[in-house]
């Protein structure tokens, strides 16, 4: 059939092409194939010297078993360490009590008032804030109230001390302690 081909230069093209082609295919599998032996060989060095150093962990870590099992410094250190998983769920609900609270006193935004010391410790709130007048600390607790929080100022105020505003106005700042019952079953 070749005998009847009117042009040859067609079918030398298709030829030049599918070598081409072939050549290429050729390469691209062999640099792939060797791409992939040099991964697979570098992460076969990398775990063998990751195994090697864990080996060597875990020699030295039963040498110092070894030589502190009898010692009365691991015995009591295991002890703690047992005593410390014990209470982990007591601290965690102390903690989340803890930041429930915070999250609920900061709800509570104290309009007027001049927060100088707010303490949250062992379930008790303690808190120190200046007013002009006592009625903005009574709205301030009953505010809190609602949201769950009990706190019970003191009849009269710590302190009073003169401020002067940027109108040139002289006030009574008057400075009140805040503190909440202390919870039943928790000494404070």
């Amino acid at each position: 059939m070749s005998a009847l081909n009117l042009v040859p230069w067609r079918e030398r093209q298709r030829q030049a092409v599918l070598q081409r082609w072939q050549i290429g295919g050729l390469l691209a599998a062999t640099a792939t194939f060797a791409m992939v032996m040099a991964i697979e060989h570098w992460l076969a060095d990398a775990n063998a010297a990751h195994e090697a150093t864990m080996s060597a962990w875990q020699l030295q870590q039963q040498t110092l078993q070894a030589k502190l099992q009898d010692a009365a410094l691991w015995q009591t250190r295991l002890r703690q360490a047992q005593q410390v998983q014990q209470a982990w769920p007591q601290w965690q609900q102390q903690q989340w009590q803890a930041w429930r609270s915070f999250i609920d006193f900061l709800s509570v935004p104290p309009r007027g008032l001049q927060l100088s010391q707010v303490e949250w410790q062992e379930g008790q709130w303690r808190l120190q804030v200046r007013a002009f007048h006592a009625a903005q600390v009574q709205r301030w607790q009953e505010a809190l109230q609602t949201h769950g929080i009990a706190v019970k100022a003191q009849p009269a105020p710590v302190s009073t001390q003169l401020w002067r505003c940027p109108q040139g106005r002289l006030w009574h700042l008057q400075t009140f302690e805040l503190s909440s019952p202390s919870p039943q079953g928790v000494r404070s």
